[in-house]
């Protein structure tokens, strides 16, 4: 079906070729000559020959007569020179001097993991005050209340206001004053639990948690009545260094939230590191 649809097509287009064809054949036209042309002839009898050239006669070389014969130069014959040999000198290569290097010692590196958890007593680790502090003499208040008060027994003077500053403290809590003691008493806790919140809102220390590190530091320093702590260190260290030096950063931002005491006062509490409490 498709070759005679392709037949008849190109049949169409010769038939309408051949039509065009034969219309236009008659509308043309033959060119005419012009009539201004000059037709001009050329017979060959009217073209002049060309002219050979005369030859010129050649004119004899003269002949020189008695001329004197030149003598061949004779060739000196120089003696040839013996070969010189050459003395075939031999570079010792430069002997290398080795030098024995000393066997490096290798560093042993000490894991954060690997720390022994052994409590140092008193590790001191910033033996100057933050601020410059200004310590004020004791009031007139607290000389009288100290020279009126009277003589206590000895079961009273052994008293603690609670357990923790018993652990915390020992005996030189007996050596404070009663407004030193007073202060204690009533602000130690608040002091931990700003700590401990301030702890929180920073977050664990970067890489201690993952590797399971948690304890409790036992940390001291001298408030003062500006507000400035000095002294400050830590009594027992949890061993891992992640921690204990986060402790010490913690009490630099904690500080300035504690509550002023009226003279400069002790402090002793608790940083405790749990991971489940995060």
């Amino acid at each position: 079906m498709r070759i005679f649809i392709a037949f008849t097509i190109s049949l169409l287009v010769y038939v309408l070729l051949i039509w065009l064809f034969i219309t236009q054949f008659s509308k043309i036209k033959p060119i005419k000559p012009h009539k201004n042309e000059h037709i001009i002839k050329i017979d060959i009898r009217d073209i002049p020959l060309p002219v050979k050239p005369k030859a010129v006669p050649k004119t004899k070389k003269p002949t020189v007569t008695n001329r004197p014969i030149a003598k061949k130069p004779i060739k000196k014959t120089i003696p040839k020179k013996k070969p010189v040999k050459k003395k075939i000198v031999v570079k010792k290569r430069p002997i290398k001097k080795v030098i024995k290097k000393k066997p490096i010692k290798k560093k042993t590196i000490i894991k954060q993991a690997e720390i022994i958890n052994e409590p140092i007593e008193e590790i001191l680790y910033i033996p100057e005050p933050i601020k410059k502090t200004i310590i004020t003499p004791p009031k007139q208040d607290d000389l009288a209340s100290f020279f009126s008060t009277p003589s206590v027994n000895s079961s009273q003077r052994q008293s603690y206001p609670s357990s923790k500053v018993k652990k915390l403290y020992g005996s030189s809590f007996h050596s404070f004053t009663a407004t030193q003691k007073a202060f204690i008493k009533e602000n130690l806790d608040t002091i931990q639990e700003i700590t401990q919140r301030t702890l929180t809102r920073r977050g664990y220390p970067e890489g201690a948690g993952n590797t399971g590190q948690e304890g409790t530091n036992v940390v001291s320093f001298n408030l003062h009545p500006n507000g400035d702590i000095s002294n400050l260190r830590l009594k027992t260290r949890i061993g891992f260094r992640a921690l204990d030096d986060n402790t010490l950063s913690l009490i630099r931002v904690a500080y300035k939230d504690y509550p002023y005491p009226k003279t400069t006062t002790k402090i002793v509490f608790y940083v405790t590191y749990s991971i489940y409490g995060y």
